[in-house]
């Protein structure tokens, strides 16, 4: 199966499948813990996961990038994951996974701005349509109401451009190092935080209700949004960059918000049609940004 032609297409199903799964695990997570708890040890077990690896990897890096992969990991996987599951407090997992397909826009933008990256006509046309669909998401309802929690969605937006942030910065001072170090380190060095994170929140946790049906529901969905959702899946992706190329291993961002609609229907969720166009034009916005860069 490795050296089959559709084995780089089978774990990009996966990665989608996985990563558009997490905002409805966050959803079940939440309805027994508060967003810190959730956020708190998602990243501690998948940090904890990665701790066999620290010496191997961390001898690895120059002292001065080190904190390079602290910055990254605060950015890439510690702060989002507190965003993220603060704002599912009122927004349903499909606007979260749809809000997320933004992370290429805002990966651009980072680019442009700070990194010389040229903005030509067509990727402006991009920006200003996958903005819009964003907009239409957060501040419209499914039924076209005006939405009262729009704070919580801009904290989405706010996570996924700390994910723009984060991708650039292993760009242009990570990218000479194995890809497992910078996987892996990032996790490693949230590990102790989150760890004291979770004796600050976890003094209020009602034993009562983790000991029910619904409890443990939730406790195993946090368990698989940190060890399959965060710490497998950046396996997975790093295996499958290494055997692909990028144009189809970023073509997970289409899929993702594909499957958190579907898991936020299967939940009973309202998906309207304002729903789904302002998720269509942030992938068109994606596309156009895509188009410039090829044709470029």
């Amino acid at each position: 199966m490795k050296n089959h032609k559709l084995y780089p297409i089978f774990l990009l199903v996966i990665l989608a499948v996985i990563w558009g799964s997490s905002f409805i695990l966050m959803k079940e997570g939440l309805k027994t813990f508060n967003s810190w708890q959730v956020a708190a040890y998602r990243i501690f077990i998948a940090g904890l996961v990665f701790t066999p690896f620290t010496f191997k990897y961390l001898k690895q890096i120059k002292k001065s990038d080190r904190v390079i992969l602290l910055v990254a990991g605060l950015v890439g996987s510690g702060i989002p994951a507190f965003l993220f599951t603060y704002a599912q407090m009122t927004i349903n997992s499909s606007t979260a996974g749809a809000l997320n397909a933004l992370t290429p826009i805002f990966t651009l933008l980072i680019g442009v701005l700070f990194l010389g990256i040229a903005m030509d006509k067509l990727k402006l046309l991009g920006v200003i349509i996958g903005l819009s669909g964003a907009l239409a998401l957060i501040l419209l309802k499914p039924g076209g109401q005006f939405q009262s929690a729009t704070f919580h969605g801009f904290l989405i937006i706010l996570a996924t451009l700390m994910y723009g942030v984060n991708v650039n910065l292993i760009k242009i001072r990570l990218s000479a190092y194995n890809s497992w170090a910078i996987a892996s380190l990032p996790l490693i060095f949230m590990f102790i935080p989150s760890l004291m994170m979770l004796f600050f929140v976890c003094n209020d946790i009602e034993f009562d209700r983790v000991n029910s049906y619904q409890g443990w529901v939730s406790f195993v969905s946090v368990n698989i949004l940190g060890l399959v959702g965060t710490a497998f899946s950046l396996v997975l992706f790093n295996k499958l960059i290494k055997i692909t190329d990028a144009v189809l291993a970023s073509s997970v961002t289409y899929l993702i918000p594909i499957v958190a609609m579907f898991w936020g229907f299967v939940s009973g969720e309202t998906i309207g049609y304002l729903q789904l166009i302002g998720l269509g034009l942030i992938l068109i916005g994606v596309a156009v940004i895509r188009k410039s860069n090829r044709a470029t």
